[in-house]
């Protein structure tokens, strides 16, 4: 993995070859694999996020969380190669930004794990990646988690599939690259289907979602994707629910769009 393309996952994905200077706070993942580790990971983040509550944490955990397991994924397909990333690893910084938190991740050290040339051995090796990913890095932190905000575990993996549905599809909409594409949807493919429910300590696994598609806020010929579930905004300080949230209903959703519509063709004064 070249410079470029180091840069590339920086930029994208959030996750760097060293802690951003900007940082207020740093963690490492092991640190955060106990209960107590995690409080103190909330502690920090909870009022720079304006969280409510700690299950606001969590589901905004789980979401910033999406960009690690998608460099992962993006690697994986893109590049035929992927940076370790395990607990020991792995650090998460806090960045004040603009009224919000943004949380980064960088590792330790870089280094890179190849894919074999041929393509039988390329489908083994990522179905370990993947599987080695989530079981021993993702679930541990994330399982804490849940069991340090009272946030249940689903609820919190449920932060990923809507970025990774949004993600791939922006991916293969971009590329006309016959073999990147191939990579791209059969990658995703095992994700959902492929690795077994007991790889994210759940009852089934959470990728294997549908897709839901509604009308967009702004104009009427667009589709977006619905969230997969609540992110909590609405558990922030002066949050609400979401126009793409499934807590919405269809009334108050069509509602919001009228009023959004009627206030867009409004003259500005």
């Amino acid at each position: 993995m070249n410079e470029a393309q180091i840069k590339d996952i920086g930029s994208k994905f959030d996750l760097y070859p060293s802690p951003p200077e900007e940082a207020r706070y740093s963690f490492t993942a092991q640190d955060l694999i106990s209960v107590e580790g995690m409080r103190a990971f909330m502690d920090c983040y909870r009022p720079l996020m304006k969280a409510l509550d700690d299950k606001a944490v969590a589901a905004y955990f789980g979401g910033w969380f999406s960009s690690v397991a998608l460099a992962v994924q993006y690697t994986v397909s893109l590049y035929s190669n992927v940076p370790v990333i395990n607990l020991s690893n792995l650090r998460i910084h806090l960045i004040p930004a603009s009224g919000y938190c943004r949380v980064a991740f960088s590792l330790n050290s870089w280094v890179i794990e190849p894919a074999p040339a041929d393509e039988q051995g390329r489908v083994t090796w990522r179905n370990k990646v993947f599987t080695e990913f989530y079981r021993n890095t993702a679930s541990p932190l994330l399982r804490t988690m849940s069991a340090a905000s009272g946030l249940i575990l689903g609820e919190i993996w449920g932060q990923l599939p809507s970025k990774f549905n949004y993600y791939i599809e922006m991916l293969a909409a971009g590329n006309s690259n016959k073999e990147f594409l191939i990579h791209v949807q059969d990658d995703y493919s095992y994700l959902r289907k492929g690795l077994a429910a007991e790889v994210f300590q759940l009852p089934r696994n959470p990728f294997d979602v549908e897709v839901r598609k509604i009308e967009s806020l702004a104009d009427p010929e667009q589709r977006v994707h619905m969230r997969n579930r609540c992110c909590l905004y609405y558990r922030t300080e002066g949050g609400s629910v979401c126009y793409t949230c499934p807590r919405l209903k269809e009334e108050e959703r069509a509602t919001r769009r009228a009023e959004y519509r009627i206030q867009a063709a409004s003259p500005q004064v």
